[in-house]
């Protein structure tokens, strides 16, 4: 690699890639969204570069000249009122990019895709990169669009593109500038007053610099075509709770509801966001998705990329710190 574009890089995760590429002294364009913050990527060193990954123009325009794109670029959002953007920008948008590095003739692309774009596991197995996508009863804007972006990404690689596909699990850490449905989770938990509420199911989580540096690897020993999952722990969402409490120093008590009447509560939030228009603390899709354990296997990374994770108590601890130095707590 000696030059590479990274849509998305002034935000989470992409803003992590940028400072990895750039330790490794790859050159580094950033495609950024007009007036989009670029706190992330204070005092690093790299060319930005202004637009919307729905221009084909722009995005011939971004990628001419670079060997690699990293395509991290997306709405992640876990409720919306009107997904239209976040199917757009999240399919569109990765249309353009790759057809443009086809185009360019770019080396190689690394697609940011998701574990939501893959399956749920059978409950008690571990899920793997060809675990087929099945949650189609629930309207997961967010799960469906990245199943779909990823199936067209992965259409290029059919056609000859070295396409490759990264799946982080449920990215946390600092730099959470927006923040994410995920960090959100941690933010809102250091602030809200009597006890710790959750509910059955789990997920797969992954700090973001882990993440990441999965980007990168997959781009310096990864294999066109090939998925791989780049993710490190799985918790039911009551460990979480607990290691969040643990993590930042509360300990509230924690009540685990039962699933009828945590729905309950749920469905009430999303009531009161379609009258105040601002995001619930837990969305509906984001619950009913959640209730089946999406736990995943990193097999492949540790063996093919040599991959390695730090502790989730970490991850958490230095998230916290993030939200409460920018004042967001």
């Amino acid at each position: 690699m000696r030059k590479a574009l990274v849509t998305g890089g002034c935000g989470f995760i992409g803003s992590w890639i940028v400072k990895r590429l750039r330790e490794r002294n790859v050159e580094v364009r950033v495609l950024a969204y007009p007036g989009e913050p670029r706190d992330n990527l204070e005092g690093v060193v790299c060319e930005f570069f202004e637009g919307d990954v729905r221009d084909p123009e722009v995005c011939e325009k971004a990628v001419d000249g670079c060997d690699t794109v990293f395509h991290a670029a997306a709405v992640y959002e876990s409720w919306t009122r009107d997904p239209t953007r976040m199917y757009d920008v999240n399919m569109r948008g990765t249309f353009h990019i790759i057809e443009a590095s086809r185009r360019k003739g770019v080396e190689k692309v690394i697609y940011t895709a998701s574990i939501v774009s893959l399956g749920r596991p059978v409950p008690g197995t571990l899920a793997n990169e060809h675990t087929a996508f099945e949650a189609w009863e629930i309207d997961f804007p967010y799960a469906r669009s990245k199943y779909l972006s990823r199936e067209l990404a992965e259409y290029f690689a059919a056609w000859g593109v070295d396409v490759r596909i990264v799946c982080p699990g449920v990215v946390i850490g600092p730099n959470d500038i927006r923040p994410t449905p995920s960090g959100e989770l941690i933010r809102t938990s250091m602030t809200m007053k009597g006890p710790a509420i959750t509910f059955a199911g789990g997920a797969s989580y992954v700090d973001v610099r882990d993440a990441a540096e999965g980007h990168v690897l997959v781009a310096l020993r990864g294999k066109p075509g090939e998925r791989y999952i780049i993710t490190a722990h799985n918790l039911s969402n009551t460990e979480f709770v607990q290691l969040v409490e643990r993590t930042t120093g509360r300990n509230r008590p924690i009540i685990t509801l039962p699933i009828p009447i945590a729905r309950a509560v749920v469905s009430g939030f999303e009531v009161q966001s379609h009258v105040t228009g601002k995001a619930p603390f837990i969305s509906k899709a984001f619950f009913e998705y959640s209730l089946k354990p999406a736990y995943f296997s990193n097999e492949k990374a540790r063996r093919e990329l040599g991959m390695n994770f730090r502790p989730i108590e970490e991850s958490i601890r230095d998230a916290a710190e993030w939200f409460r130095s920018r004042g967001m707590v």
